[in-house]
């Protein structure tokens, strides 16, 4: 029976008249309830952004216009704290979870990242990271991690960045400069992207390092080849400030499965649904033709690097990983698990994620150059008075020159721009805690505001009795001087003056999270730092780098798993080393 009918029956029913406003407002409470149930709850204590606890959709409209004016995700949460005036706050980004809460003063960043055991890797980057299997990132700290740890201890050791990795980082290095040199020569005045050149270039280093002389494809030579047999009448007329297009080498489809990977990391890191994204993602035909060549390639290498070992010619990272599974299985009394899909996929992670995040680092150094022409010169000046000997004999640094020089300014532009390009760290509570006196429950996402306060920001007031016992008593870090603008590029800040007029590089002078703290840094830092260090000064040394039309400019970035600029070109004209004076 209608409920029109059931309220209007003879005697004591509700007249239909009366009953419907009832129905109305009875409805509308409901609504009304079920709204302010699903409106953000801030955690008592924390500053937030008014307006975002009364929308549903919380602070996500105020981010969506900030990154439509050109305002970076990361920029924006330190602009959230320096608004607030607090070292900690908490915004919405989330619709129906709990706040994200942001922590922008780094000395308790820092005591989080180093020493603070009811902080882990988060459940959402986990998720987002099953593209790479069962490799180390994703365990939470424990035992496996250890473990997993363990097998790498030897592959950031001087000796094996140095004997190994070194002379054929040079030797790749040179390689690009041949490129760089052919590109400039065809573009003739004009710009061109740098992109492609540095991913190509630390593909080939990245697979050197993983799988050594056992695998033969190379992700440079084809593109040096390509461009060797172009003559400038193939290269499009048009403005000098207009970018050349060369046409891109095919690679091998091994090499490009892995960027197409880090592109699909990319994708389900931001996605606010990290497992379903992976899941779609997983269910197209195409994925599926990556993940199946790269088991087909990593089951061919596992074999070659157990002949290796067997053979105890340990050279490479899947080597020397290998030998140190056959350590470990010796002592544990056990059969060594050397072909295992874990060990595959640890492996597998070195060069998908270490060729994407070094060769960013490479352009952001190189844009910063570019921008900075005072400091080029300043750079060009120390390598040139440095290595006298490479100058005398009109060649390339040797890559011991390089290792063993004492170059403060180079440590200085690269550490600069990694102060000015950093990708946010995110911490998940295993437990109720507190940070600087605020309560925070178990389960919450705590961003490290890395761009904000303290780094390129002005810094905001801490009550120093609110810090936790293990961040007063550690050692303090060195402040920025802040009367000097943050936002600008200058490595001077690094460096401290010696008593007899020279200067050394500090690389504690102020706050910077590059590449992280604690046990969850960046494992493969010291081989990104070499990286960096050996190709840019390569670069300097034989080119001049140009100013770029605004257009193909800029400094603005992409946050994923690295922070990526938009734009990556570069404008050079070859100079003779020689010929430059440096006095």
């Amino acid at each position: 029976m209608a409920l029109r009918n059931i309220l209007s029956l003879p005697g004591d029913g509700i007249p239909w008249s009366l009953a419907a406003p009832l129905v109305s407002v009875f409805a509308s409470a409901i609504l009304y309830l079920l709204y302010k149930w699903l409106l953000p709850r801030p955690l008592p204590g924390i500053p937030c952004n008014a307006g975002a606890v009364k929308s549903l959709r919380g602070d996500q409209p105020a981010l969506a216009e900030y990154l439509s004016t050109g305002g970076e995700f990361s920029t924006w949460l330190g602009v959230q704290c320096l608004r607030m005036g607090s070292p900690v706050c908490q915004v919405f980004v989330q619709p129906f979870k709990l706040p994200w809460i942001l922590v922008a003063d780094f000395h308790e960043a820092q005591d989080i990242l180093m020493r603070r055991p009811e902080f882990d890797k988060p459940q959402f980057l986990i998720d987002a990271l099953q593209g790479l299997g069962d490799f180390h990132a994703r365990y939470k700290m424990g035992d496996a991690f250890k473990a997993r740890r363990q097998l790498r201890q030897d592959l950031m050791a001087p000796k094996y960045l140095n004997n190994y990795i070194g002379p054929f980082l040079h030797s790749k290095a040179q390689d690009l400069v041949k490129l760089f040199e052919v590109k400039t020569d065809l573009a003739n005045g004009r710009p061109f992207s740098i992109r492609e050149d540095y991913t190509r270039t630390v593909l080939d280093v990245m697979l050197h390092h993983t799988f050594g002389e056992d695998y033969n494809e190379s992700a440079l030579d084809p593109q040096l080849e390509l461009l060797r047999h172009m003559t400038p009448p193939l290269i499009y007329e048009s403005g000098v400030d207009e970018p050349v297009n060369f046409d891109e080498a095919p690679r091998s489809f091994f090499i490009e499965l892995l960027h197409e990977t880090a592109e699909v990391l990319e994708r389900t890191t931001v996605s606010p649904t990290p497992r379903l994204s992976f899941w779609w993602w997983s269910k197209q035909t195409w994925y599926k033709k990556i993940v199946s060549e790269k088991d087909r390639v990593l089951k061919e290498q596992l074999r070659k690097a157990a002949r290796n070992l067997e053979a105890g010619t340990v050279k490479s990272a899947l080597d020397h990983m290998m030998m140190r599974e056959q350590v470990a299985a010796e002592k544990q009394g056990r059969e060594p698990q050397l072909f295992t899909q874990g060990m595959a996929d640890e492996i597998f992670s070195d060069p998908m994620t270490g060729h994407h995040t070094t060769s960013s680092a490479l352009a952001w150094v190189t844009k910063y150059l570019t921008g900075y022409p005072h400091t080029q010169s300043k750079l060009r000046k120390e390598l040139y008075s440095t290595m006298t000997a490479a100058i005398e004999e009109k060649r390339l640094p040797t890559f011991e020159e390089l290792r063993r020089a004492r170059l403060p300014y180079l440590e200085a532009v690269i550490e600069e721009a990694r102060r000015l390009t950093p990708f946010v760290i995110v911490r998940e509570t295993t437990e109720d805690t507190e940070i600087l006196g605020c309560k925070v429950p178990k389960g919450v996402q705590c961003l490290m505001v890395s761009a904000g306060p303290g780094i390129t920001m002005p810094s905001v007031p801490v009550d120093e009795g609110t810090r936790s016992e293990t961040s007063k008593t550690a050692k303090p870090w060195g402040k920025w001087d802040e009367s000097r603008d943050l936002r600008l590029f200058e490595p001077e800040r690094w460096l401290k003056a010696r008593d007899d007029g020279k200067f050394d590089f500090d690389a504690s002078s102020g706050p910077q999270l590059g590449f992280g703290m604690g046990t969850r840094q960046c494992w493969g830092r010291r081989l990104a730092q070499l990286v960096v260090r050996t190709v840019i000064p390569l670069v300097v040394w034989e080119f001049e780098m140009l100013e770029i039309p605004e257009k193909l400019g800029g400094y603005v970035g992409i946050d994923g798993i690295s922070r990526e600029p938009v734009n990556a070109f570069a404008r050079l004209r070859k100079i003779v080393p020689s010929e430059v004076r440096v006095s």
